[in-house]
C-alpha cells in the first residue's frame, strides 16, 4: 500500500468536541484534517499523509457532497491487474497515487492525461511535523 505524502501549512486550528480540526495550505489549495490530536501552531511547516485507498476520482463533482478535500489532478500512469488500477496522479508536480476497482475504471474511462478530480476525506489525512 501507497503513502501519499504533501507538505503545507498549518493556517488554522479548531477544537470542538475532543476532535481538532486543521486547515492546511500546500501549494497555494486548502486541505482539511481531524485530529484527536495537536502539538501545532498556526504556522508551522507541516507533512500530510494519506493512503492511496484513500483517494477517490472523479470526472466531475457534484456541488452536494460531503468531501472537502477536492482537488485537480492530471493521471500520469494507470497500473492494471485483475481486480484493482493503480492511478499516478500529477499535482502540483507532485506525484499523488490512488487504487480503485477494475469496475471504476471502466465506468470512468479514465485515460493517461486526462484531468481528474482526487477527493480524501479530512478523516483519513494524518497531519505530523514538517
Amino acid at each position: 500500500m501507497m503513502i501519499n505524502e504533501l507538505e503545507g501549512i498549518l493556517q488554522d486550528i479548531r477544537y470542538a468536541n475532543g476532535v481538532y480540526f486543521f486547515e492546511i495550505n500546500v501549494d497555494g489549495d486548502i486541505f482539511f484534517a481531524l485530529q484527536l490530536h495537536n502539538g501545532y501552531k498556526t504556522g508551522s511547516n507541516v507533512k500530510l499523509r494519506f493512503r492511496e485507498g484513500d483517494i477517490s476520482i472523479a470526472k466531475e463533482i457534484c456541488p452536494e457532497i460531503s468531501i472537502s478535500n477536492i482537488h485537480k489532478a492530471i493521471v500520469k500512469n494507470i497500473e492494471n491487474d485483475s481486480l484493482l488500477a493503480r492511478f499516478e496522479l500529477s499535482y502540483k508536480e507532485k506525484s499523488l497515487y490512488s487504487l480503485i476497482t477494475q469496475r471504476s475504471l471502466r465506468k470512468l474511462n479514465i485515460k493517461i492525461n486526462d484531468g481528474v478530480y482526487f477527493l480524501v476525506k479530512a478523516l483519513s489525512v494524518e497531519v505530523f511535523c514538517g
